[in-house]
């Protein structure tokens, strides 16, 4: 574990503030659940993601949309891609998302795009995409995309609707 030096004295309510230059590095926003686990004595924060231990499942749901789309498919968290198509792994596994899925996800909106895209942090790549965040009473949990050179049709596009409905329900 890694000392920052700040220190924090607790509230009346048993509350504390987690400064704002860790928030900001961690990418934590206002109102995101964290995970609370206790290790000896110790208190640790985590990020929650409903997706967690999900890698299995999404593996079938990424072969599912590759079958029927004929495109590749990334996973994603709010942060990060999760899981991908078998030959993406080493390009986008575990990368932070880039701004296009970003701006999905915080604008709750998908993205028809035909041209360049930035799907991770400063690599834009010219490619067909569609990006749907993943919606879950309100809150928007991550995103499903899938890109290629293959125009993406309306059947891709309910079937990404179809496996994103599959998803939230899952984790209900």
């Amino acid at each position: 574990m890694k000392s920052t030096g700040i220190t924090r004295r607790i509230d009346d309510l048993g509350r504390i503030v987690i400064p704002k230059e860790i928030r900001k590095n961690l990418k934590i926003k206002e109102n995101e659940i964290l995970e609370v686990f206790v290790e000896n004595e110790n208190i640790i924060l985590k990020k929650f993601s409903s997706f967690d231990d999900m890698d299995k499942t999404f593996t079938r749901f990424i072969e599912v949309l590759e079958n029927i789309t004929f495109n590749s498919v990334l996973i994603t968290n709010r942060d990060k891609i999760l899981n991908t198509s078998i030959n993406k792994k080493y390009d986008y596994l575990n990368k932070e998302i880039g701004r296009d899925i970003i701006n999905c996800i915080s604008n709750k909106e998908d993205l028809l795009n035909k041209g360049l895209v930035e799907l991770i942090v400063n690599k834009q790549i010219d490619t067909n995409c569609y990006i749907k965040p993943i919606i879950n009473n309100g809150d928007t949990l991550g995103s499903i995309v899938i890109f290629g050179n293959k125009n993406i049709e309306e059947k891709d596009i309910l079937a990404v609707e179809i496996i994103s409905k599959l998803i939230i329900n899952y984790i209900d």
